[in-house]
Formats: structure tokens, sequence, C-alpha cells
């Protein structure tokens, strides 16, 4: 699915959205965390909010100077530690602290992330869930795109879609 259906899709549902980003906003971002954010990415902030609680439940964050709810990629301090910080991947693989670029809080503080370990593919970045506590990365997806098609098929929070209740309660501790 392109991007634009899904941001067409998203439009019956109930967001908490804002005005949308400009280029210059984007450049912002990209310049401060010195990496291009994936298309798809770009194009919801460009086109659809620019930092949005989606359904009233999933945070996206924002880009720029983001804006009165929502923290811009850059300013966001939940990833604070060593760059070069090993993180697992549960399912397998691993990468570093330093290329993960969070997209999506939580009020656990966990976050979505951009895994650039490795060149995006067709201008996508995966994605998985990093779990600050515990400093491990689950539910590995292929793009934003991706997880926003999960969130919009199941207008859930994407980690408890993806995830067993087992590991979401005793691994993640979200209840």
């Amino acid at each position: 699915m392109k991007t634009d259906d899904l941001i067409q899709a998203l439009a019956s549902g109930t967001h908490e959205l804002y005005p949308p980003a400009s280029d210059a906003d984007i450049t912002v971002t990209q310049a401060a965390i010195g990496r291009a954010l994936p298309e798809s990415y770009r194009t919801f902030v460009r086109t659809f909010s620019n930092g949005a609680y989606l359904y009233t439940l999933q945070e996206v964050s924002a880009v720029g100077a983001g804006n009165k709810q929502i923290a811009a990629i850059q300013d966001i301090q939940w990833l604070a530690g060593d760059p070069q910080e090993i993180i697992a991947i549960r399912d397998g693989g691993e990468t570093r602290l330093g290329d993960l670029v969070p997209f999506a809080l939580d009020h656990n503080r966990n976050a979505w992330c951009f895994l650039t370990d490795a060149e995006p593919s067709q201008g996508e970045y995966r994605v998985a869930y990093f779990d600050t506590t515990g400093r491990k990365l689950y539910c590995p997806l292929p793009s934003f795109r991706e997880w926003l098609k999960v969130l919009i098929d199941n207008q859930d929070e994407v980690i408890r879609v993806l995830c067993d209740p087992d590991v979401i309660e005793n691994e993640l501790n979200l209840g």
C-alpha cells in the first residue's frame, strides 16, 4: 500500500492533529540527527500532521520545532546513553543505540524507532519497538509505512497488535 493511500485511510479516524510540517522543518530535523528520514514519514508529517496522536492512542513524533504537545525527533532525550551500546533485537540480530531514531513515544518511556544501521531499502528504514528499561528491540517491521498499516488496520497500539500477550506482560511489563 502506498503512503498516500494510508494517509487517506487515516482521514476517517479520530486523531489529535497539528499543522503539517514544511520542507524546512524536515531539513532541520534531518540535519540535527545526521541522516535522512524515511520517505513515508516525511510524507506523513508534510501532508497529514506534524506530530499526532493517531486514534487518540498512538503518538507519532514531530519534526522542526515540534508543536505544543509533541516533541520533535531531535529533541527526544529518552534514548540517552552510549551511542556504541549494543542493543539486541529479541528475535535475532542487533544494532547500536546511536542507530536508533525514535518516531513514536509511549507513556512507558519506550519508543518505536527507525533502525538506521543499514542503508534504507527503497527510501525506508526498518522500525522496531525499543524497551528502554530492558534495552532490547521488539517486533521489527520493514518500514514506517508497514507500521502505519498495522495501526490503521487494528486501531490499537502497534506493540499490542504485534507482540504476544506473554511478552507484553512479562518482558515489557506493559500490563
